[in-house]
């Protein structure tokens, strides 16, 4: 069964012919933001996609306005010297900003443990995706190793667009730094040395 946003192109940034899904943290123009600043770009996605049910404080249409709420979501879901490395670091920076804005809105988290005994069992990763996208809420997806995946970076937030079952397992598609990308959800969860984590805003 496939589940997936209702409305996946209010993600698009549409730039001189060019339409990107998301934000990309690229756009930002500070050295260590650029590097470690896929959390708030993950966080912005998220608000972006909202912004029919919150009232943001800037208009986000453009890859210039994207970036003045990429680095006002910075000061809320802020990188530590490791990155923004753990879920719950992501939640209380989304939960301040939802309640900054006036919004019952609230997240919640399904945490991946490194040791691959203690880990949700795909039933359970899949439902949990399955239940932020039901209510057409992105879900975020920290990953701290990649399995040996193409197109997904260690050390890595990105936004959980889709969720869809095939014969090779379940895939998730996923805006990252401006592309779509989809990634093979049960090799990650077999096959990742180190576990992260999952938020959604229900």
């Amino acid at each position: 069964m496939n589940t997936g946003l209702l409305n996946p192109n209010l993600l698009d940034i549409v730039d001189a012919g060019r339409a990107y899904r998301g934000v990309n943290q690229d756009w930002y123009t500070h050295f260590w933001r650029r590097k470690a600043g896929c959390g708030p770009c993950t966080a912005t996605n998220m608000l972006r996609y909202f912004r029919g049910r919150l009232t943001l404080p800037m208009p986000a249409d453009t890859p210039q306005e994207a970036l003045a709420l990429m680095n006002w979501a910075w000061g809320y879901v802020t990188p530590t010297l490791m990155g923004l490395n753990s879920t719950a670091l992501f939640r209380k920076g989304m939960d301040d900003i939802l309640a900054q804005l006036g919004s019952p809105l609230r997240c919640r988290v399904l945490d991946v443990p490194d040791a691959l005994a203690d880990r949700p069992d795909e039933r359970q990763v899949s439902g949990f995706i399955r239940d932020g996208l039901r209510v057409d809420s992105p879900v975020a997806f920290l990953n701290l190793h990649n399995a040996g995946l193409p197109d997904l970076d260690t050390w890595h937030w990105i936004t959980v667009t889709g969720l869809a079952e095939g014969p090779d397992g379940l895939r998730i598609i996923a805006a990252d730094n401006g592309r779509e990308i989809h990634i093979n959800l049960s090799e990650w969860l077999q096959k990742a040395e180190r576990g992260g984590g999952f938020v959604s805003v229900v």
